[in-house]
């Protein structure tokens, strides 16, 4: 078989595959907006079928054939950096699925459904104990499908190379224990500082509609195309990316923290997801890099750009206009209190300097439990513990704690050192992106998205995932993971904030 033919072949069931996610995605936007009770059984079913017809293609004969071609092709000797990626996204998926059994993959599916409804019911009466035996079958079955995987490494290893492709324990481990030192560091000195921000105005009843409309207003003035997405309203919001033009995102309105950050959160990711070049998209690259660095492109529209002064200089008159309460407070006293920096047991409403240390915790909670360390009983009380060691709080109940998320009951293990990889990635951005364009925040500040929205385009956007998290970020900022830049950042943004002494920790100080 000539390399030609079979790189057809392979595209060809790149295709199909390409077809599956957007089915899968369909599946999990009805399981939250639009499924009824009484079509639960049915549409379990459904997806039970199409996830294992999805395991059939990436496992079958044709797919054993092309994987065992390519193996034997260097990645480095394909030129093309399409084609490259077109086989090196293949053979990741395929490493990852042909050892696991159809059933096992169905049952997951399965399981995941199961446990997401018992999470939900677990978490509306703060009751951890009707979740438990959803969450150690769970674990059990992910510790199953990895040892099927590859059994010569851990478990968490091969969950965390499942949701960070490239990206290695050791940098992991490097990184983490730099960004503990510097937020401590920090957050040691505004505890520390005279400064006292108020914020109680923003915890305002407002109208579900009314905070609906502003988000969409934001969003769509930020950048994001309605006609290549969506919106929908959720209690934790997530975003869907169906096919190369078709990213949508939800929503959670309850408050107005919640539901103007977290739609700028979704909208990075969205953004992300339907940016790919023509080239891109018909290759079925489309969608972007998973794990840290589309985490990356969400909390960087989040928090760089969305907490920042410059974009609330064009955005805070219409927050007054719309929001009757903004009328006595500043701008400044507005920036200084959606900036607050104040140790919480929620990530999601984290600020964004302890933020960091939210997903750093369940790391290392995922990682123990696997390794055994800790077991399914005492884990609340683990949690707990943690909290308390690293933001000097407990949660109050199970909700607010061991409950909060929903990833797990939906099987994501291995995925919560994402979020905080996407921080070191979004400060190492953001050092490039100054250089390139140093006067973006000037241009935000008058309501010109088009430098910053260009500039992402044209060097990580379009590129869809192309390149893996560590190839991106070399290119962009010539070197690998490194949480200075971040922590660069922090520092100045928040020493202005608090009154501090710039430099607190330097960058160099923390090698």
């Amino acid at each position: 078989m000539s390399y030609t033919r079979a790189l057809e072949d392979l595209k060809k069931i790149s295709t199909e595959l390409a077809h599956m996610k957007g089915l899968n995605a369909m599946f999990l936007w009805d399981q939250w907006l639009g499924l009824p009770p009484e079509g639960f059984t049915f549409r379990q079913k459904m997806q039970e079928y199409f996830t294992g017809k999805n395991v059939e293609l990436i496992t079958s004969p044709e797919a054993k054939r092309l994987a065992q071609f390519f193996s034997d092709v260097p990645l480095g000797e394909i030129q093309n950096p399409v084609d490259r990626a077109v086989v090196r996204t293949f053979l990741f998926r395929y490493r990852y699925s042909v050892n696991v059994p159809v059933e096992k993959s169905q049952k997951l599916v399965t399981l995941a459904a199961e446990s997401q409804s018992a999470w939900v019911k677990a978490k509306k009466q703060k009751d951890y104990e009707l979740f438990k035996p959803y969450l150690k079958e769970m674990f059990k079955l992910q510790e199953e499908i990895a040892g099927y995987i590859d059994r010569n490494r851990p478990p968490f290893e091969v969950m965390l190379g499942g949701s960070d492709e490239d990206i290695s324990l050791h940098e992991v481990n490097r990184e983490f224990p730099k960004l503990k030192i510097a937020v401590a560091e920090l957050t040691r000195k505004i505890r520390e500082s005279k400064v006292q921000i108020e914020d109680s105005f923003l915890n305002f009843e407002v109208s579900q509609d009314e905070l609906f409309s502003f988000v969409k207003y934001l969003t769509e003035k930020m950048g994001y195309e309605k006609n290549k997405g969506g919106y929908g309203q959720v209690i934790h919001p997530f975003t869907n990316i169906y096919g190369p033009k078709d990213a949508r995102i939800t929503v959670n309105c309850s408050s107005y923290r919640l539901g103007v950050f977290g739609a700028l959160h979704e909208a990075g990711h969205a953004m992300y997801g339907y940016r790919g070049n023509a080239e891109i998209d018909a290759a079925n690259l489309w969608g972007g890099i998973m794990g840290g660095f589309h985490e990356a492109q969400s909390r960087f529209y989040e928090n760089i750009i969305g907490k920042s002064k410059a974009f609330w200089q064009y955005f805070y008159p219409e927050a007054q206009k719309r929001f009757k309460i903004f009328d006595q407070v500043s701008i400044d006293d507005y920036y200084r209190a959606i900036n607050i920096v104040r140790p919480s047991t929620n990530r999601i409403t984290a600020d964004e300097v302890t933020y960091s240390l939210h997903p750093i915790i369940r790391f290392e909670l995922e990682r123990d439990l696997f390794d055994g360390r800790i077991d399914f009983d005492n884990l609340p009380q683990a949690w707990n513990d943690k909290y308390f060691e690293y933001l000097g709080i407990r949660p109050v109940d199970d909700a607010e704690g061991i409950l909060q998320d929903v990833h797990w009951s939906a099987g994501a293990m291995g995925y919560f050192q994402s979020y905080s990889l996407g921080n070191i990635y979004g400060g190492q951005i953001l050092s490039a992106l100054l250089k390139a364009v140093p006067n973006v925040y000037e241009e935000i500040g008058v309501g010109n998205f088009d430098p910053i929205n260009h500039w992402f385009t044209e060097n990580i956007h379009q590129y869809g995932c192309c390149y893996t998290a560590v190839e991106m970020i070399q290119r962009i900022s010539g070197e690998g993971l490194n949480a200075n830049s971040f922590i660069h950042y922090l520092n100045e943004k928040y020493s202005q904030i608090y009154n501090l002494e710039p430099g607190l920790t330097k960058p160099e100080q923390t090698q």
